[in-house]
């Protein structure tokens, strides 16, 4: 599932590139999602280290103040993985030290598990944080069971065979968006989305790919299903 790679101080060229952090994850879904991709690189953000323990994913680098990882795993790990500690008290929540760390490879792509969960305050923030992979041309998602969550600032195509659920809604990142949508049940033509709007909600794809075109702003793009 990840490749080898040198683990000499971050100098790595990785493409793809996997965190795990420490929300809610469902080990029999990660397991069988996970089955079959390949990551260049894994880093694990403080107690996604448990995580990635438990779903047996070798880990190239880890990072945190470790107050929720126990110390017997965390010194197992460290024998052999890039470990970076940092105080409780830090201006960056764990996820995001881990984004900006990943952004130093230049990867193409990142997936992020575990940024979901019951602290809504900590999801709602890891939302946010993608906007600087956005603004570094990297794609950026968070999965869990139910979600594919990602930034939308320009067009993207969607074909329905790989859609991750059966709805997908839009909300908006900035004060407004200008939005249209092409191939789903309800199509948009320049629509200015302002926050605080619900009209994006539970839209479905009806042709065989859907056009999400941007002319304007930022919103995040949630796939979803039941």
């Amino acid at each position: 599932m990840i490749r080898e790679c040198r683990k000499d101080k971050m100098k790595i060229m990785a493409e793809k590139i996997l965190i795990i952090t420490g929300g809610t994850v469902d080990y029999e879904w990660a397991k069988d999602w996970l089955s079959g991709k390949i990551y260049d690189y894994c880093i694990a953000a403080d107690s996604g280290l448990v995580h990635a323990d438990k779903l047996g994913i070798r880990v190239d680098y880890i990072l945190g103040d470790y107050d929720s990882v126990n110390e017997r795993l965390l010194d197992t790990y460290k024998k052999d993985t890039q470990t970076v500690t940092y105080p409780p008290e830090k201006n960056y929540t764990d996820t995001h030290l881990a984004v900006i760390t990943a952004l130093k490879h230049h990867p193409a792509a990142i997936d992020i598990l575990g940024a979901t969960g019951t602290r809504y305050d900590h999801a709602l923030t890891n939302i946010f944080i993608m906007k600087q992979a956005l603004e570094a041309g990297t794609e950026c998602c968070i999965y869990d069971k139910y979600n594919k969550i990602y930034l939308l600032n320009g067009n993207k195509t969607i074909k329905k065979a790989d859609q991750y659920g059966k709805y997908i809604s839009f909300v908006p990142m900035t004060e407004e968006v200008v939005l249209t949508l092409k191939g789903l049940k309800y199509p948009l033509n320049g629509y200015i989305l302002r926050q605080g709007l619900s009209i994006c909600q539970s839209n479905e794809i009806k042709e065989e790919t859907a056009e999400i075109l941007i002319e304007k702003g930022i919103v995040a793009a949630i796939e979803s299903r039941d």
